[in-house]
């Protein structure tokens, strides 16, 4: 069925290269996640996030760049030594969060045993309800090692981390041989994942625990290449780097439905 979308807010990462990304729409995570009190992020991952490993290319793109941490670096990762990876995390937490609408990105994957990228969301209420209550969308997630595998998940109280309300999809290529739009249309009763504009997996309210919907208030966006962790398993030894290169990131209201909300 056709559908009415107005654009709320983009990014299109403009800029000259090696420049950092537009900072009124986004923050920084830093570390291995220990100063938050989530170790490894809660996934025994194995990158140390700097900001400087986002950067603009110059032909309106942002590439995160993991790379294994050299001889002169020293980042005191949580499993007793030195980071074995630096990569980064972005979020627009506290300056642009949304509620409803069709959000998406178009992002040219890695291939690797153990990479990690993802563009997902959290609850703008992290603070104070913390994870899961505050909820979570997966839109993108891939392991390194099957770069056909899509993975599509939604968080929330009752259903979180490997009991998630999840689906897989193989989708008729490889996602790391080029662009591709990952999208997730999220309405008051169901939040629906598009690849390539094919809607290939839909969750309800009706899919989850009574009363455990948590996806009635605005949430932030997140875009990381995470290295290693349960997800997606040991790290290939001879991998030296890796790149997630995001084309743009767009928020649409769905037949007036959606809202942008621009915290600048």
């Amino acid at each position: 069925m056709q559908r009415a979308l107005r654009l709320l807010w983009s990014e299109e990462f403009d800029g000259p290269a090696g420049a950092a990304p537009d900072g009124r729409h986004w923050n920084y995570d830093i570390g291995d996640g220990s100063e938050a009190g989530i170790p490894g992020w809660g996934n025994q991952e194995r990158e140390w996030y700097l900001a400087e490993q986002a950067r603009l290319s110059g032909n309106g793109e942002l590439v995160i760049t993991a790379r294994r941490a050299g001889d002169d670096e020293s980042y005191p990762a949580y499993y007793g030594t030195n980071a074995e990876w630096v990569s980064a995390k972005l979020t627009t937490k506290n300056k642009v969060e949304v509620l409803y609408g069709r959000i998406e990105a178009r992002v040219h994957i890695p291939r690797g045993a153990g990479t990690w990228p993802a563009f997902w969301m959290l609850g703008n209420n992290l603070d104070t309800d913390t994870w899961p209550q505050c909820g979570e969308i997966d839109i993108l997630e891939v392991r390194g090692r099957d770069t056909s595998n899509l993975v599509a998940t939604l968080h929330g109280p009752s259903y979180f981390g490997d009991d998630g309300c999840s689906a897989e999809w193989r989708p008729p290529v490889d996602m790391s041989e080029g662009f591709h739009t990952f999208a997730v249309e999220w309405l008051p009763e169901r939040v629906t994942w598009f690849f390539d504009d094919h809607a290939y997996s839909v969750k309800t309210r009706a899919d989850v625990t009574e009363g455990d919907w948590v996806f009635d208030h605005p949430f932030y966006v997140i875009v990381n290449l995470a290295m290693g962790g349960g997800f997606t398993g040991d790290i290939d030894p001879d991998l030296a780097q890796a790149h997630m290169t995001i084309d743009h990131i767009r928020v649409f209201s769905i037949d007036g439905v959606g809202e942008a909300i621009i915290k600048i």
